[in-house]
């Protein structure tokens, strides 16, 4: 499907994990189509999710080998990104979390994204994760199924 398509009606999406990893460190096979996604997410006005998930697991890589400039610039788009909103997790959010992973067997981590996603109210999860296929509440954008 279509980038375009896939976002069409959709006014917040939230950013997993990986594709944050793609775009930021240049990823041969998703590196255009996560520039396209943010072109066409400023264009619709797309509202872009993030959380202290995210955050966490994308410094660990950059932290572990001492870069510095990659950490920073991982704090600067998942925190204070243009349209980003960076949501923390609390006890609503976990509590729903705890429902979609006993639900759906998802992992923790899946869970309490999906569950910010949904108190959040988006649309979408921006993933490469199918395990976010289960949440029926909002619309997982797998990379895998998405062309420029």
């Amino acid at each position: 499907m279509k980038l375009a398509e896939a976002l069409a009606g959709v006014a917040r999406v939230l950013l997993d994990t990986a594709p944050v990893v793609y775009h930021l460190e240049g990823n041969p096979r998703y590196g255009s189509l996560m520039q396209e996604f943010f072109r066409v997410a400023a264009d619709g006005g797309v509202l872009l999710v993030t959380t202290p998930i995210t955050l966490a697991e994308c410094l660990v890589h950059p932290i572990r080998r001492g870069l510095t400039e990659l950490t920073a610039a991982y704090s600067r788009l998942i925190v204070e990104g243009e349209r980003t909103e960076f949501r923390p997790i609390g006890s609503v959010e976990a509590s729903a979390a705890a429902r979609l992973r006993a639900e759906h067997n998802l992992t923790l981590a899946d869970s309490l994204q999906a569950a910010v996603a949904l108190q959040a109210g988006c649309q979408g999860i921006l993933t490469n994760d199918p395990a976010f296929k289960c949440v029926q509440q909002v619309r997982p954008l797998i990379l895998d199924e998405l062309e420029p």
